[in-house]
């Protein structure tokens, strides 16, 4: 009795693979993906120019004993970026220094760009063969089938084997 039981067994269990192993496939997806990264980088440059500046100093000049002295500043004018003049006066000679020439200042800075792409390309392969109500019927009843075979050998080894732990 044993192998007959085994042989039923076997059986019911080949049935149930092969109603498990009717399906469709699933549709194909292709996913590519590109990504590209441009960085763009700019060097910028500048002159930055001042403009000259100039002050002014204005005094009264006397003869002291066959010596020029001074003897009287009239005006002394700072420039926007300069002092008053220095003026010196040693042996007859007159010393000013007052001037300021055109400055230029140069400048240079980097600029970067980064600019990010991202390309996703998804392709899914569709089935022109679609199942019909009556195929989709089938596949439900075949479940349910399926279902009652395994509660008919659920009940049938429970009635066999009787185990212990279930009582």
């Amino acid at each position: 009795m044993t192998t007959k039981k085994l042989k039923c067994f076997v059986l019911s269990l080949f049935i149930i693979l092969i109603v498990i192993s009717c399906r469709s496939p699933k549709p194909v997806q292709n996913e590519n993906k590109v990504q590209t990264i441009n960085i763009t980088e700019t060097l910028h440059d500048t002159v930055f120019k001042i403009a000259k500046d100039s002050s002014s100093y204005n005094a009264l000049l006397d003869c002291i004993n066959g010596k020029v002295v001074l003897k009287n500043v009239i005006q002394a004018e700072p420039g926007r970026t300069l002092k008053s003049p220095r003026v010196r006066l040693d042996n007859n000679k007159l010393s000013v220094d007052c001037d300021l020439k055109e400055q230029e200042l140069y400048a240079f800075w980097k600029s970067k760009q980064v600019k990010d792409v991202q390309e996703k390309t998804i392709t899914i392969t569709k089935f022109v063969n679609h199942l019909t109500f009556w195929q989709k019927v089938q596949i439900w009843m075949g479940r349910l089938l399926l279902l009652v075979l395994l509660f008919l050998i659920g009940r049938f080894a429970y009635k066999f084997y009787k185990p212990l732990w279930f009582k």
